[in-house]
């Protein structure tokens, strides 16, 4: 559909598509990439980061403490199970991918799942968002991403060739 607006500016087509995510999922708060970045330099303990990006994406760049998880398997759930311990109290789950969109899905599957646990699990505050713009908007914001070496870089992978025109060509990798 972005191709049909005659769009070319890259933070435009972001801010479009950031917007129809938050359309798309209107029950999913988000955080701002500013909000993230201070409770990732302020509080890092307190954060569970879920990059629900393909291994090779996660590969190629990724958030600083990020877990790759595959929100089309059981491994969500066993590791949300793992995560309702006392120790995981007022954690923040930050869920983010490219743009936003796969994202949205797993934090409102998350929040579906402590709704369902919440009867039996009163011990948590886990409180759920997406990360608001998703890699795109972070790497145009020049902030830290790690490889899989944990080795700074600029490079976000783009899941396809039609997301890739929300990155600046300097910031694409090869796919």
């Amino acid at each position: 559909e972005m191709d049909n607006l005659n769009i070319s500016d890259p933070k435009e087509m972001v801010s479009l598509a950031t917007k129809w995510v938050q359309k798309t999922f209107p029950n999913v708060e988000s955080v701002t990439t500013e909000t993230l970045q201070c409770w990732m330099e302020e509080k890092p303990e307190e954060l569970i980061i879920l990059d629900t990006r393909s291994a090779a994406e996660f590969e190629v760049s990724h958030l600083p403490g990020a877990i790759l998880i595959d929100p089309q398997s059981d491994t969500l759930q066993e590791f949300l199970q793992e995560q309702l311990l006392p120790e995981s109290k007022n954690k923040n789950i930050i869920c983010y991918c490219t743009v936003g969109y796969r994202s949205s899905m797993t934090a409102q599957s998350v929040n579906e799942f402590l709704s369902r646990e919440a009867g039996q699990t009163p011990k948590t505050s886990l409180k759920v968002y997406n990360a608001e713009g998703g890699l795109v908007k972070w790497a145009s914001e020049r902030r830290l991403m790690v490889d899989k070496q944990e080795h700074p870089i600029h490079l976000v992978h783009p899941y396809s060739a039609a997301w890739a025109k929300l990155l600046e060509p300097e910031l694409q990798a090869q796919i």
